[in-house]
């Protein structure tokens, strides 16, 4: 029987377009109100609106309301079956490589070599 995978689909068409990726960008550190995102991302309200919404519907992003702001903040659960899909085709996580450190040159370090 071959699994359907709507709902991940789903998740990976909406994550597929660079200013929903920017939007999720913007508030993964911390939730964010509308005008926030609005100024930091430079997308005038009714494009910002039209994304959010998409971003809404896909699960990914969830909301709260304070008075007439409205807060997005990234919702882990949409993401879930997502993530274990793509760990799934990534395989283990290779360990970082270690990369060689120069010594930061000083004065100091300029008048012992002469």
């Amino acid at each position: 029987m071959v699994a359907t995978f709507e709902a991940e689909a789903e998740v990976l068409r909406v994550l597929g377009h660079p200013t929903r990726l920017a939007l999720l960008t913007l508030i993964a550190t911390a939730e964010q109100s509308v005008g926030a995102i609005e100024t930091a991302s430079g997308i005038s309200q009714p494009g910002l609106s039209q994304q959010l919404a998409l971003l809404r519907k896909a699960g990914l992003v969830a909301t709260r309301r304070a008075a007439k702001q409205v807060y997005y903040r990234i919702d882990p659960a949409g993401f879930a079956a997502t993530t274990g899909l793509l760990q799934a085709f990534a395989g283990p996580a290779a360990p970082a490589a270690k990369v060689p450190r120069r010594p930061v040159a000083s004065a100091a370090m300029f008048a012992k070599i002469l």
